[in-house]
């Protein structure tokens, strides 16, 4: 994931990590008991009685369900609580993996209406990404739409299935179904931060210091700008609201364009947010905290987790809040939704290096299991009341990026190998 790594760092720290980071890629590819239980479709073959106060994965009740939204973005919707009303698999069956030959995928899959098609983003092989669409039947490219540069940002697809998706090109790019450009839009900066889809059907975005709010045509309705860069994919509530975060130590509540409220979290603020049915929300930051914010901006909850919180955090049903956290104790973690408290955690194998770490947030199913990806090459999937991962896929390069549910139960992730990876639904 792209950001500012190196600021506020003593150079001796940085060559500490710059010979960890050596060591963890001479070792990634060896061996572990991890690749074991990838095989397995149960932890009860590890021989670990299963531990409900030590699993990561809790059973939601049915009443905590919320509808599948029929625009499609990053964590599945606006609020991007990443909770999904279909089950998804229990074991690891890949049907098919996609190797797009065009650099690494830091984007998360995200389906067309009808998901038949599944677009990425790319980082591009010569640092010029492209929109790809895949067949989601088979696994092959239908077309590529250059990007202009590198893109870090996920894209999302409105309901007459235009695909908007920014780049480093400094560029908003609005793509029709067969791959024509509608139009373009120049931004301030990089646009780095995954668009959301408000109900209006404008798309929003962040693009260095400026948050934008574009209507279906390409004109821009309102800027807001922060005075750090925006990091953080927004995230909109119910009312409209638009929540970010910046490297201003600010969370943000911007209507239409102007400010409701900020507050002030003591360090950068890149853990993108995500809201609860009740309009509260939490965000992470470099201090490694997750803080819990209630509508009027004011903290309900800060919890300390030890380690950089940068990726985008989710929502489960029951309200827990699940985070994923960098070294020097890279884990992914649930907590008490309404008072911070660690409920369980999960530790992913590395050497200790602050840049090292869970990145990609966690999708939650209907029956609760949760499925992450992490910089140890793995997507994790765990079910209720097993302290073990059910299964892990290992693929070729990090895996930043969330994964994606489809209707059906079919699960789809990217990885830094450039692969897109297809894991059949579990069998009715």
């Amino acid at each position: 994931m792209k950001r500012d790594l190196w600021r506020g760092v003593p150079v001796a720290l940085l060559a500490a990590l710059a010979v960890a980071f050596v060591a963890m890629r001479l070792s990634r590819h060896a061996p572990d008991a991890r690749d074991a239980r990838a095989s397995s479709t149960s932890s009860a073959s590890s021989g670990r009685a299963p531990d409900a106060r030590a699993a990561i994965a809790i059973a939601p009740s049915a009443s905590g369900a919320s509808a599948t939204p029929p625009i499609r973005m990053q964590h599945g919707d606006r609020k991007r609580a990443a909770r999904e009303n279909v089950r998804g698999p229990s074991a690891l069956d890949v049907k098919w993996k996609s190797d797009l030959q065009d650099g690494a995928i830091e984007t998360q899959p995200i389906p067309s209406p009808d998901e038949s098609v599944i677009y990425v983003a790319t980082l591009g092989s010569n640092h010029e990404g492209h929109l790809v669409a895949i067949d989601r039947a088979t696994g092959a490219p239908k077309l590529r739409v250059a990007l202009g540069g590198r893109s870090y940002a996920t894209p999302c697809v409105d309901d007459n299935g235009t695909v908007y998706s920014a780049s480093d090109a400094k560029k908003l790019f609005a793509v029709k179904p067969d791959g024509s450009v509608a139009w373009t839009l120049d931004l301030d900066d990089e646009g780095d931060t995954a668009c959301a889809i408000a109900a209006d059907r404008s798309i929003v975005l962040a693009a260095g210091r400026t948050l934008y709010d574009v209507r279906a045509n390409g004109d821009v309705a309102w800027r807001f700008s922060a005075r750090g860069k925006i990091f953080t994919a927004p995230a909109i509530d119910d009312g409209g609201r638009v929540i970010v975060g910046s490297q201003d130590h600010h969370a943000y509540a911007i209507d239409h364009g102007s400010k409701m409220w900020s507050v002030d979290l003591g360090a950068d603020v890149d853990g993108a947010p995500a809201i609860d049915d009740d309009g509260t929300c939490v965000v992470g930051t470099d201090a490694g905290d997750v803080v819990k914010l209630d509508a009027g901006g004011g903290v309900i909850f800060s919890t300390m987790l030890g380690g950089f919180v940068r990726g985008a955090l989710s929502i489960a049903r029951g309200g827990d809040v699940i985070a994923g956290v960098y070294g020097p104790r890279a884990r992914v973690v649930r907590l008490d939704g309404k008072t911070g408290k660690e409920k369980a955690s999960f530790d992913v194998a590395g050497t200790g290096a602050l840049e090292f770490g869970v990145h990609g947030g966690a999708l939650e199913d209907a029956e609760g299991k949760l499925y992450f990806g992490a910089q140890d090459d793995r997507l994790y999937a765990f079910a209720p009341s097993q302290p073990e991962p059910i299964f892990a896929l290992r693929t070729g390069g990090d895996v930043d990026a969330p994964a994606t549910l489809l209707a059906d139960g079919a699960l789809v992730v990217a990885s830094d190998d450039g692969v897109v990876y297809y894991l059949s639904p579990q069998a009715r």
